[in-house]
């Protein structure tokens, strides 16, 4: 997928999350999830306009990215998939985990559009 069909996939995503939103506490593993998924595609979007290359796949995120120098985008990142793995099999849930995934959200967007 090349960077801009990324960008609409991340901007797709985030429509879903802002009407989960309003409704954060009953929705927090599906938020975070998808928060998770959109991510994927905001760094894939973000490594492919700042360094000319990306990767499709799921794994080796972080490692891309410190490799490129990214580190605070590589950590946000592993944040990220701890919240998401505590969510997804732990069933934890309240509404500092959906400020804190959002939170991540942002800056990681907000760094791919730099």
């Amino acid at each position: 997928m090349k960077a801009d069909g990324h960008l609409k996939k991340a901007e797709e995503i985030r429509a879903s999350i802002d009407e989960l939103l309003k409704d954060g506490e009953r929705h927090v593993t599906s938020i975070v999830e998808l928060g998770y998924g959109m991510v994927h595609h905001l760094v894939a979007y973000g490594l492919d306009t700042k360094h000319g290359k990306h990767r499709d796949a799921h794994h080796g995120i972080p490692a891309t990215l410190r490799e490129r120098g990214e580190d605070e985008m590589a950590t946000l990142f592993e944040r990220l998939d701890t919240l998401r793995h505590g969510r997804w099999y732990g069933g934890k849930g309240d509404g500092e985990i959906v400020e804190e995934t959002m939170k991540i959200v942002d800056r990681i967007e907000g760094w791919c559009k730099e």
